[in-house]
């Protein structure tokens, strides 16, 4: 298995374990090893995977939507040497690997 599929499969069960869950019609796209500046302003080499979290929708007794939240797109950092999940950034902060915003 490549570093790649590595990560993705890493986050697969990162989100099942956090009771996480992601837009599987989208699914998990992981980009090229590239050097990123993080959240501490430190440079490293990194994988990203972007993924929309999957859209909550509830309904009435009728089948009629009566609540929508679309689902928010993010990013995970892995460190590209350990493959270790570092965070996953979304637009309104982050998410820390272990599960807490």
């Amino acid at each position: 298995m490549n570093p790649k599929q590595q990560v993705v499969e890493s986050l697969k069960k990162w989100m099942a374990q956090n009771n996480f869950s992601y837009d599987k019609d989208l699914g998990l796209r992981c980009r090229d090893k590239e050097l990123e500046k993080l959240r501490d302003g430190k440079e490293k080499e990194v994988y990203i995977v972007s993924f929309n979290t999957e859209d909550q929708i509830e309904y009435n007794k009728k089948g009629e939507i009566i609540s929508l939240f679309e689902g928010m797109f993010c990013f995970a950092y892995f460190d590209a040497e350990t493959l270790e999940l570092l965070y996953i950034m979304k637009k309104a902060g982050y998410i820390e690997v272990d599960g807490s915003h």
